[in-house]
């Protein structure tokens, strides 16, 4: 995915790796399952991608890869 459209009408470019716009969440659960020496591919494929709106700072999860829909979160006033 080389653009994603925010909410906000922004459009988030995602063709630079890597991304100052893509950021990598994993559960302390899934996290603590790793030890001594990891395979950074391995780690990679356990994390949750969510990208950031430098516009809105909108925050779009996805759970389940790019190849399904995002949910955002939006911050509250």
């Amino acid at each position: 995915m080389p653009k994603l459209k925010c909410v906000c009408s922004e459009v988030i470019n995602l063709n630079e790796i890597p991304s100052p716009h893509q950021y990598l969440m994993i559960s302390d659960q899934k996290y603590d399952n790793f030890q001594g020496l990891v395979d950074t591919e391995v780690l990679y494929r356990e994390m949750i991608i969510t990208v950031k709106c430098s516009t809105c700072s909108r925050l779009h999860i996805f759970e389940n890869g790019f190849d399904n829909p995002a949910i955002t979160y939006q911050l509250e006033s």
